[in-house]
């Protein structure tokens, strides 16, 4: 016997996992535009979303097209939190106007802070973003203009901006690890208050280095800095 669509689709992929986390934080409960269509209309088979009934006008790659349900609510409770690492901006960057984000930032703080997270990342779903002081959440294949700002100085992305971004890359309900320093987890608090820091205690950039290199390094030591 045949079993449904619905019936196929009752393990969720990881994109759908992290709409219904981002839908049940929203507001309004509307999914991600990030969503691709096949995982919404696997949600809706589930009765775990369901459509709006007037799509909002302007850029439609960017507006909602479903809403969660009660269900999804109580789905979204039970499955695990999609995971996020977040690492820094760097001062130092290409001399080019403008770039991609994995060409762009060169610093060596910023190398070894990407080196750590991908060693975190490796054998899960975990994604990565760096987060960026004039352009709030980056992934390496964004292009971006040349800037020079740092957290906390004039012009620094709003928590605002920061939660409309998590939601549209439905990373909003993640459990985020933020591997940099303390103006960045002050400025990813914005968007994830529950957010893991383990650098919060350290005691300087060398602190910062030596436990990048415990996590990519060959004895993976993970014991947070200043413990």
């Amino acid at each position: 016997m045949t079993s449904s669509p619905a019936r196929r689709q009752e393990t969720l992929t990881p994109g759908q996992r992290a709409g219904l986390h981002a839908a049940a934080r929203h507001p309004h409960g509307h999914l991600p535009p990030s969503v691709v269509v096949r995982d919404l209309v696997g949600l809706v088979d589930l009765g775990l979303a369901e459509p709006l009934e007037r799509q909002p006008d302007g850029a439609h790659t960017r507006s909602p097209r479903c809403r969660i349900t009660a269900r999804g609510v109580r789905r979204a409770a039970r499955e695990p939190r999609p995971r996020l690492i977040l690492v820094p901006c760097s001062a130092t960057k290409s001399p080019l106007p403008a770039a991609e984000v994995h060409e762009m930032y060169r610093g060596s703080y910023h190398r070894a802070a990407r080196r750590a997270a991908q060693a975190l990342a490796t054998g899960t779903d975990a994604q990565v973003l760096v987060i960026s002081a004039k352009f709030g959440l980056l992934r390496d294949d964004d292009r971006i203009l040349h800037y020079d700002l740092r957290a906390g100085q004039h012009g620094t992305v709003t928590g605002e901006v920061l939660r409309r971004q998590a939601h549209h890359l439905a990373v909003s309900g993640a459990q985020v690890t933020v591997l940099a320093g303390k103006m960045y987890a002050a400025l990813a608090r914005g968007a994830w208050r529950d957010l893991h820091h383990p650098l919060a205690h350290a005691r300087g950039i060398g602190d910062h280095l030596t436990f990048f290199a415990s996590l990519y390094g060959p004895a993976r030591r993970t014991a947070a800095p200043g413990g």
